[in-house]
């Protein structure tokens, strides 16, 4: 026998005894694998008592059940670690609530609500506010959207945002009283939630002003206040909701912080759009 006969049958050889090596590896892990999970099944049939099927995939995680209660029973107990001095917004924060929320929110307001578009908080299709409206005649007025004069509805009807931020009431609280004021909410949210049955509605505080304003004063804003509050718990709806973030641009006098005012007592300075805005975001993330 030639040399390379003898290589050829020594390679064969080799690869016979590999073969046969493999084969009974495969065998004993599939034999180990089928004992485990035997093992598993026994244990588990041992531990419930009844017949345990192993399904092929993972099952999938139910979620819990989400257990609604009065939204004005709830407590937002993030705001109360928020301090002044550690409100401000850095300039990413403003664009990342504008990049998560920005097709979802629609800021309704006057010309206090305005200041989030002129100072360039929010986008200005995001803002439909008019100055020196109310609720009263909300849905008689005109509003800049995409270089068009439209109705509020008709603006919210193309939009549908899931979240709407009501942002009215100071040109109300000396032309109406607290019952007429109320009845035009309510009208309001009927009128919203026709046209847009499926957003959440967040009826924001009447934010106050400063000591001894001529407009008004803040008593008068905080009953006013309570009102709405007490409409949104009456309603008990898991659409409505009522936040008083206005309460924390007050100082010790009960009265809005000369810094964050404008000027004129009543119109904020851009430094309260950053606290509006700051919990606005935790609203956002916790409805």
């Amino acid at each position: 026998m030639d040399i390379y006969k003898k290589r050829r049958l020594c390679a064969l050889a080799v690869l016979l005894v590999l073969f046969v090596f493999m084969a009974f590896s495969i065998v004993r892990c599939s034999s180990k694998n089928k004992e485990k999970i035997n093992d598993k099944e026994t244990i588990n049939q041992e531990n419930s008592g009844e017949e345990v099927i192993v399904p092929n995939a993972d099952p999938v995680e139910v979620e819990k059940p989400l257990q609604i209660t009065k939204p004005s029973e709830r407590v937002f107990s993030e705001l109360s670690e928020i301090k002044f001095e550690n409100v401000s917004l850095e300039p990413e924060d403003i664009s990342l609530l504008d990049q998560r929320y920005l097709d979802n929110i629609v800021v309704v307001g006057d010309s206090i609500s305005k200041g989030y578009s002129v100072y360039g908080r929010l986008n200005a299709d995001n803002v439909l506010a008019v100055g020196s409206i109310g609720v009263r005649n909300v849905l008689e007025t005109k509003f800049e959207y995409k270089g068009s004069s439209l109705g509020l509805l008709d603006i919210l009807e193309k939009k549908k945002p899931k979240y709407i931020f009501v942002s009215l009431g100071m040109n109300d609280i000396n032309i109406h009283s607290e019952e007429v004021f109320v009845e035009n909410y309510k009208t309001l949210l009927e009128k919203i939630f026709e046209v847009s049955p499926y957003s959440k509605i967040i009826i924001t505080a009447i934010t106050p002003v400063t000591y001894g304003n001529s407009f008004t004063n803040n008593d008068k804003i905080d009953t006013y206040n309570e009102t709405l509050r007490k409409m949104v718990y009456e309603l008990n709806s898991d659409k409505v909701f009522f936040v008083n973030a206005a309460q924390y641009l007050k100082g010790d006098n009960n009265s809005l912080i000369s810094e964050l005012s404008s000027g004129d007592g009543i119109h904020l300075a851009a430094i309260a759009y950053d606290y509006l805005l700051t919990y606005m975001l935790i609203m956002l993330e916790w409805i």
